[in-house]
């Protein structure tokens, strides 16, 4: 699995499978890359996140580690902390198509926010998967164990936020 060179300090990144840390891990994925795992979201580095992170015609996901898989068992498990954007339904479109308010606009986004994030299993040579319904965690959780049966270990991310990058 490739890696983004973020964070930038080296001494912050934290191996995506580790099980070891005992608070938070956060990642971020762009496109088929992530970052090393990170413990703080907050900590500001000099620079734009653009020189770490090339900008292209992708989307930037935010996740936060939900647990380590080895060999089918469940190693370390870490509460979830964020919580998803809405999904609620957008409102029925108004009769002229060119018609569309904020609202129906705000909403249609907070769907498109929603269909991007959710749980996503990530194994060490394997490209990200993600269960059909990607809020389900039970169904997460038997994919991660599943998938670190054939790799030896799988990483469940809970992805809660996600921004254009381009």
């Amino acid at each position: 699995m490739e890696h983004y060179r973020y964070p930038p300090v080296e001494a912050d990144r934290i191996d995506p499978f580790d099980s070891e840390q005992a608070g938070p891990q956060y990642v971020i994925f762009g496109g088929p890359r992530s970052t090393y795992a990170f413990a703080d979201p907050a900590k500001k580095y000099d620079g734009h996140r653009a020189e770490w992170i090339p900008p292209g015609y992708m989307v930037l996901r935010y996740g936060q580690k939900a647990a380590v898989f080895s060999d089918g068992e469940v190693v370390r498990e870490w509460p979830v902390l964020h919580r998803a954007p809405s999904g609620d339904p957008p409102p029925a479109r108004a009769a002229s198509p060119h018609a569309a308010t904020l609202r129906d606009l705000a909403s249609s986004h907070a769907t498109w926010l929603r269909s991007v994030c959710g749980y996503v299993v990530k194994t060490p040579s394997a490209p990200e998967s993600s269960p059909q319904d990607a809020y389900d965690r039970a169904a997460a959780w038997e994919l991660a164990a599943e998938a670190s049966r054939s790799e030896g270990r799988a990483a469940l991310w809970f992805v809660y936020g996600a921004e254009n990058w381009h």
